[in-house]
């Protein structure tokens, strides 16, 4: 596999978006988001969509700040994207969060009607870093999650990321599916040739699934279980199902079924409006000292706090390099190559 260089992995993916003609400032949080999540170790949210973007951003384009508002009160706005790239969608979007509990404490937008958002631990942090709580939830992705007891695609992985600002760090950030697992990740090891582990999918028969190739090509009968798998999955689902419960209907999406999900919600909360930042990070800081005391078991590194595995990958890959596997580096070769984009990597 090829490894290359953040700053000019970043580079290029910034020529490429520019090149296909969309807004210089778009093209620069396009590539710094699926850049960056190759940094932190989320290659199944990185580069290997950049290809898979381009004939969306070279037809028809629609900006973020053409969105239409739906309905708005003080401490909320509900917006229709209109077919907005959703990753520069709700980068915007959150601005718009943070403003809103500027005056009302709790800053709420709602948002339907835009394209693929990426990795949702890009965003709550940008709010963090503000001051705030920071929460983005979603019932949307591919229809790929089996309800508990089931074979059956009924629901998407409904993401859910939140981040809170610590004193001695970047925020704290946790993101996840309620799916055992997301499905770019089921796609990076098909790229890589790699057996499906235990516990991601399963058939109609009710055993695992070790083939990648089945959950490509047999939809009907392969799905990937709930968070918590055969015998916990019933806590994943059941949190899937409130996800759609609330997400959908408040942003006007509608609940995953026949037509309906593809809803976000993006929630900005006011630390000041409660205690002072200081007592708010200080408490922070002591319970992930608190919980990281814990003695590891053997074969476990360390206790972590969320989000500090991907500060860790953040500084290895700085340094050495990132990893993208032959096909995803070819494809975003040609990608290059056909929008006229010098490659000095």
């Amino acid at each position: 596999m090829p490894v290359v260089h953040y700053e000019k992995l970043n580079t290029l993916s910034y020529d490429i978006f520019k090149a296909t003609g969309i807004p210089e400032d778009d093209a620069r949080i396009l590539a710094d988001h699926l850049t960056t999540s190759n940094l932190v170790g989320h290659d199944s949210h990185g580069v290997w969509f950049l290809p898979r973007y381009l004939s969306g951003l070279r037809t028809g384009y629609t900006r973020w700040e053409d969105h239409i508002v739906l309905r708005e009160g003080p401490s909320f706005v509900l917006t229709d994207g209109g077919g907005a790239n959703g990753i520069v969608a709700v980068t915007k979007a959150l601005g718009l969060a943070v403003e809103k509990a500027k005056n009302a404490t709790f800053g709420m937008v709602g948002l339907r009607n835009v394209t693929h958002i990426g990795r949702l631990g890009d965003f709550p942090p940008r709010i963090a870093e503000q001051g705030m709580i920071g929460m983005v939830w979603m019932n949307g992705g591919g229809l790929f999650l089996s309800p508990f007891g089931s074979h059956e695609r009924r629901l998407r992985p409904e993401p859910i990321a939140f981040a809170v600002p610590r004193k001695n760090g970047p925020p704290l950030m946790l993101d996840m599916t309620l799916s055992a697992v997301a499905g770019g990740k089921i796609e990076q090891k098909i790229l890589r040739n790699e057996p499906i582990p235990d516990g991601w999918l399963i058939d109609d028969t009710g055993n695992y699934v070790h083939d990648g190739k089945r959950y490509q090509l047999e939809p009907e009968k392969v799905s990937v279980l709930p968070l918590g798998g055969l015998q916990f999955g019933h806590k994943g689902h059941g949190l899937a199902m409130m996800i759609e419960a609330i997400v959908g209907p408040l942003a006007l999406a509608g609940c995953t079924g026949a037509a309906g999900g593809g809803g976000i919600m993006i929630l900005a909360i006011d630390i000041a409006a409660f205690t002072d930042m200081d007592t708010y990070t200080t408490e922070v800081e002591g319970l992930i000292s608190w919980v990281g005391s814990a003695k590891p078991l053997p074969g476990f590194k360390k206790v972590y706090a969320p989000g500090e595995i991907e500060e860790e990958v953040r500084s290895q890959r700085l340094k050495d390099g990132i990893f993208i596997p032959e096909p995803t580096w070819n494809e975003i070769l040609n990608a290059a190559k056909e929008l006229g984009v010098p490659v000095n990597v």
